[in-house]
């Protein structure tokens, strides 16, 4: 069923139950069934994501600071920045710091317990809210258009026969909740949705209770018969969510009052307490981040709109946090925000900015590759962040965009395999080919690529090592094709993309501009991606 298809019904879709009061029902619209998929893993590592959709696109640039680029950030946003004593100092971090409204998630940062993700996109990016959010939810790239969520394949994988074999002794529990917005396309699998929607944790609504009826044979009466399935799961694990939900948990926290992210974050430290498997939740920032104008208040920039939205993350996420702590669930409970994507580098006449291509991606919890010994000597040396400040040009124009370091299906990738206990070859079949993962849980990257020497019949590169900095790439059949080349260092940061046409066999590659070491190129062409990995002297 096609996502339009699910909006145009999603009244229909509601069955909520209720959690002492919050409602929680099983939707049509909840799109993420390669969630489902990761959250089948999930089930023999116990281990639990938590992502936070940020809608609208956020400015990276007014969230993280690149101190180290602050005249030029000063050079294109004048009129929306703050002064960089306002600027929340990180430890072991000078390049970095956080806006002054993030004083929960910079306790995090130096407490070991966050981590930042710099320059998160992919090529050719999409500026559309609506495109640019499928693209995320559905792990496509900007070219393509699919009907089926990552998180949602994911479970179509781990649980083929969903619904009908569960809820069963290995999986008694729903394989994915989401909680505070209509639902998103990523866990919607190939044939079926794989989770549970609470639209609004504040809504009294009644448990629908009902026989299905007979359905007509014609296009409304399969989506009609889809719906009823959908609320007839939703009373079957109604009560084991009640049930877990109605464990005490007296931990003492006080989650702040009139922010609707931490209602939602605190019914899933409630789940989560009372001993639900569910290994995926979703939940949903209740402000838009697209602040084209007024971001900061004309008096004072450390105020207005996008301080009002980090506020709300940052306290939700800190006492969430903390109640994690104290069940004793730190090294099991992972979060990770995102949104569709960043802002432009140059502010707008309008005290804000337009929709741009990368940010950052923040992830939380205990169990993040935040060691300061583990991380010396390596690729990303910085304990807490991976990549490095934006590059931002001198004088920026409204053209110029946050270079991209990292592609979103990286993350994602090492996420399915690092966290939630996916094999490679599993992650590799929900997104479609091969992406290097990131030291997020696991400093040891290289391994996460199969360098197959059957590759070698396709295609053989020369000199290994290179010299001179010329690489030949020969192909065994002639190509007849554009080709891109990805360049990545070892531990997965994006170096460049290259593409070329290809007419017959031999396609060369000029590297001598790059610095002596060792790399990785992703050869894709033709729905085919190879990995060499090759040296330069």
């Amino acid at each position: 069923m096609k996502r339009r298809a699910f909006i145009k019904t999603a009244a229909l879709a509601s069955t909520p139950l209720l959690l002492r009061g919050f409602p929680v029902v099983a939707s049509s619209e909840l799109d993420s069934y390669a969630l489902d998929r990761m959250a089948a893993a999930a089930v023999n590592c116990g281990r639990i994501l938590v992502i936070i959709q940020q809608n609208g696109g956020n400015d990276g640039l007014n969230t993280v600071f690149p101190l180290d680029q602050w005249s030029n950030l000063f050079n294109a946003r004048s009129n929306i920045l703050m002064n960089q004593s306002s600027v929340l100092s990180l430890n072991a971090n000078d390049t970095t710091g956080l806006h002054p409204a993030m004083g929960e998630m910079r306790n995090l940062y130096n407490d070991g317990k966050m981590m930042i993700v710099q320059g998160v996109s992919y090529p050719n990016p999409n500026y559309s809210h609506f495109r640019a959010t499928d693209i995320w939810f559905t792990a496509s790239g900007s070219n393509q258009t699919l009907d089926s969520g990552w998180l949602g394949r994911a479970l179509d994988i781990k649980y083929p026969n969903y619904p009908m074999a569960y809820p069963s002794a290995e999986m008694p529990d729903p394989l994915a909740i989401q909680i505070g917005s209509v639902l998103p396309f990523s866990l919607q699998g190939p044939n079926m949705n794989m989770g549970y929607s609470a639209p609004d944790p504040s809504t009294l609504l009644n448990v629908i209770n009902g026989i299905t009826d007979p359905a007509p044979n014609s296009d409304y009466g399969h989506e009609l018969s889809f719906l009823r399935l959908m609320k007839d799961q939703s009373n079957v694990y109604r009560s084991a969510i009640q049930t877990a939900y109605a464990v005490p948990l007296n931990s003492g926290v006080t989650y702040p009052s009139a922010n609707k992210l931490a209602d939602q974050l605190k019914i899933v430290a409630r789940l989560i307490n009372g001993g639900l498997q569910t290994p995926v939740y979703i939940v949903n920032h209740p402000r838009t981040h697209d602040t084209h104008e007024n971001q900061v208040d004309s008096l004072d920039k450390t105020q207005g709109a996008q301080a009002i939205n980090l506020t709300l993350l940052s306290q939700a996420i800190g006492a969430f946090q903390q109640e994690i702590s104290f069940i004793g669930k730190e090294e099991k409970v992972t979060g990770m925000t995102f949104s569709e994507f960043g802002r432009r580098i140059k502010s707008n006449a309008s005290m804000g900015t337009d929709h741009g291509s990368g940010a950052p991606v923040i992830f939380f919890g205990g169990a993040l590759n935040t060691s300061p010994s583990m991380v010396a000597n390596t690729t990303y040396p910085v304990p807490g962040m991976i990549g490095n400040s934006p590059v931002l040009p001198t004088n920026a124009t409204v053209s110029n965009q946050v270079p991209m370091q990292f592609d979103y299906r990286q993350l994602y990738t090492t996420v399915m395999q690092d966290w939630l206990c996916m094999s490679e070859d599993e992650a590799n079949q929900v997104l479609g080919g091969n992406y290097v993962k990131l030291p997020i849980f696991n400093p040891t990257l290289i391994n996460s690529i199969t360098f197959d020497e059957n590759d070698a019949i396709q295609v053989v590169l020369f000199p290994n090592p290179s010299t001179d900095g010329i690489v030949n790439l020969k192909f065994a059949d002639p190509v007849k094709s554009s080709i891109q080349f990805t360049i990545y260092s070892l531990n997965g940061s994006l170096i460049e993309n290259v593409i070329l046409y290809v007419n017959e066999t031999l396609a060369t590659l000029s590297l001598g501009h790059l610095a002596a070491g060792t790399y990785i190129l992703a050869i894709d062409w033709n729905g085919k991606m190879v990995y060499k990995k090759f040296i330069l002297q």
